[in-house]
């Protein structure tokens, strides 16, 4: 669990810095004292819930976020590295039964294991056994198909620096990152916070056949039962913000 501790430091640390306070000034606000928000942000001390439930609330830190660090220090998701089942027959017919784009999916590390047609469309070159943040960095039809690439590749970016440790195998993580470090978006989307993660539940993705941008409204369920190690991911049509 020391990536998903030293995770948190930086989050504590970054906010902190995006909203322009002082350590003290963050005490005050979270009615923490200083020393502990050094110690956190330094990785040297995991504070109990409570502290770090003040600190986040302080910090306005976004709620998907929170839901991840509750879940990735329960102990019985620490030795959870990297997928190693695949989608069973049921699974595939059901992903193709979709009418809009879906796929299944690992997170925060993003790497494609099945997707059906209408996915596979609306997102030319991005194919299973791809990495999705690596095709959006790389890929410059990524650019041209996602009419908010600059906010979904910033937020998948942020999420997988903050959120993989402790989740995706190290391993696995440093494969996806030298990749994704020849882009020369890397380095800015890395380094730089992004607020207000949990409210960017759509995006616009250019039709295949019309050539327009749809809004699209996204969802990401957990697979229960069977317990799998991927994710759905599902997009839905959705008026725009304008009708």
């Amino acid at each position: 669990m020391v990536g998903a501790h030293s995770a948190i430091a930086g989050v504590v640390r970054m906010r902190r810095e995006a909203l322009g306070l002082t350590r003290a000034e963050l005490a005050r606000r979270a009615g923490v004292s200083e020393a502990l928000i050094q110690k956190v942000e330094q990785g040297t001390r995991q504070p109990t819930s409570g502290a770090l439930g003040a600190l986040f609330e302080a910090l306005n830190v976004p709620m998907l976020y929170r839901e991840h660090v509750a879940n990735v220090l329960q102990p019985e998701l620490t030795d959870i590295s990297f997928y190693d089942d695949v989608p069973d027959q049921d699974e595939l017919d059901f992903l193709t039964s979709l009418p809009y784009p879906a796929c299944y999916q690992t997170l925060p590390g993003l790497d494609l294991i099945a997707a059906n047609d209408a996915f596979l469309r609306a997102f030319p070159g991005l194919t299973p056994g791809a990495n999705i943040i690596a095709w959006m960095l790389l890929d410059p039809i990524a650019r041209d198909v996602l009419g908010d690439w600059e906010t979904q590749t910033h937020l998948v970016v942020w999420a997988f620096r903050h959120m993989a440790p402790g989740i995706t195998a190290p391993e696995r993580i440093e494969q996806i990152s030298a990749l994704c470090r020849t882009s020369p978006d890397w380095e800015r989307f890395w380094s730089a916070d992004i607020p207000d993660v949990e409210a960017r539940s759509s995006t616009r993705v250019r039709s295949p056949e019309t050539g327009d941008f749809i809004h699209m409204e996204v969802q990401i369920f957990r697979c229960e039962l069977p317990s799998r190690q991927w994710w759905m991911y599902t997009m839905t049509p959705v008026p725009s913000p304008e009708q």
